[in-house]
């Protein structure tokens, strides 16, 4: 029996990458968050958080001269 490994994403990323690293990044941030637990790294320290069912999302894109800029925030209430 295959036990589904939640997603893991670094606990902040900040950087250059290429188009296909951050839409990888946000696949499994996306991955984590459909499967309802979504693991986080710190270093070598790994959390597991779980994901509410109903969440806040709040999308912004700004575009200016210098560049195009994407704020993703996802809230949810923590679960007991």
């Amino acid at each position: 029996m295959t036990v589904p490994v939640a997603s893991s994403v670094p606990v902040r990323f900040r950087g250059w990458a290429r188009r296909d690293a951050a839409a990888f990044y946000l696949t499994e941030l996306a991955k984590g968050i459909l499967s309802g637990e979504l693991s986080v790294r710190s270093g070598q320290t790994e959390v597991a958080v779980t994901t509410a069912e109903f969440m806040t999302l709040d999308i912004e894109v700004r575009q200016r001269k210098r560049g195009t800029r994407v704020d993703v925030k996802i809230k949810w209430p923590r679960r007991s």
